[in-house]
């Protein structure tokens, strides 16, 4: 399944302001996080954003694939685990797990099931942007969308040999 949504570039101000109101409202919360786990690789940021700004949180991280490329409005498989690791730092530990977008949930659903068997204390959830109207309708959020974008992130940028900017190939 490909998708033909609208492209937005998100620059790394957006990425901080966003990191910001999510470190807010897990502050808000009083929630106590032992560690964090970053869906490898678009929950990496936010998961260094928030563990420099979280004392004591250790980090451990599960690696799920879906899209079959990087390109813009790329094709889309089932969610495959490809690895956990730090198992030890989830077990009995309330856990944030960071991801940079949740549209369906099909990666968070494998996700879930696979850090549930893990048996953390407490999983908490946290996202950039949320366009999942569903079950991961109330999770943290930096941004709520009302409808379908192909975000892209600056690290997903390619720069050239000047280094400059290229479209995403």
């Amino acid at each position: 399944m490909s998708t033909n949504y609208p492209v937005v570039n998100i620059e790394w101000d957006d990425v901080l302001k966003l990191s910001a109101s999510i470190l807010s409202q897990i502050k808000e919360q009083n929630l106590e996080i032992d560690t964090i786990v970053p869906v490898v690789r678009g929950g990496v940021p936010l998961a260094l954003l928030l563990g420099y700004n979280l004392e004591n949180t250790k980090t451990a991280s599960i690696h799920v694939r879906r899209s079959l490329s990087n390109t813009e409005n790329a094709e889309f498989s089932d969610s495959r685990l490809l690895g956990i690791t730090n198992e030890e730092d989830i077990r009995g530990k309330t856990i944030l797990v960071t991801e940079d977008i949740v549209d369906f949930g099909y990666t968070l659903d494998c996700v879930m099931e696979n850090l549930e068997k893990l048996q953390p204390k407490k999983i908490y959830i946290a996202t950039l942007y949320n366009f999942n109207h569903g079950k991961y309708n109330d999770i943290i959020c930096g941004k709520k969308m009302a409808n379908q974008t192909w975000i892209v992130f600056p690290w997903e940028r390619i720069l050239d040999k000047e280094g400059e900017v290229c479209k995403i190939k």
